[in-house]
């Protein structure tokens, strides 16, 4: 298989995680709107998030305004090591924060806040947050691990 081919399955695959995000994102908004816990710990909590990681506050229009040009960066980076194949760990790794990063400023722009369904521990996350953490391992991790 090409790089080329497996950097499509990669971006097509972050894109039907991105849907999946929107998916639960609405369901959590307009369905299934109560609690679910287990064990205290980890389950089903739908909370609109106004700040940023970790509930850290900071005002939507400086979370957006920041958002947009991080976006634009990826986007040409994602185009560079397109062209240049030898880097598909880094291809991964843009394309997960890409379509977590994206998900997360529609939040923003619909609701001023980002929209957290998964308790885990004593946080509460979505899966646009697991891409972006994802995708900042996968670029982190030394390159012995990718086989690019």
């Amino acid at each position: 298989m090409s790089k080329l081919t497996r950097q499509s399955i990669v971006f097509t695959g972050g894109f039907f995680l991105f849907l999946i995000d929107r998916l639960l994102k609405f369901l959590s908004e307009n369905i299934f709107t109560t609690q679910k816990i287990f064990f205290k710990i980890f389950g089903w909590n739908p909370y609109r998030n106004p700040g940023i990681a970790f509930n850290l506050p900071l005002p939507n229009w400086l979370s957006v305004s920041l958002t947009i040009p991080i976006l634009l960066i990826i986007i040409f980076l994602l185009v560079k090591f397109c062209k240049n194949q030898n880097y598909l760990y880094l291809f991964v790794g843009l394309s997960a924060i890409f379509w977590g990063a994206l998900s997360n400023l529609i939040d923003r722009l619909l609701f001023q806040s980002t929209i957290d369904y998964w308790l885990l521990g004593t946080g509460l996350i979505n899966l646009s947050d697991l891409l972006i953490i994802s995708g900042f391992v996968i670029i982190l991790l030394p390159t012995k691990f990718f086989n690019s």
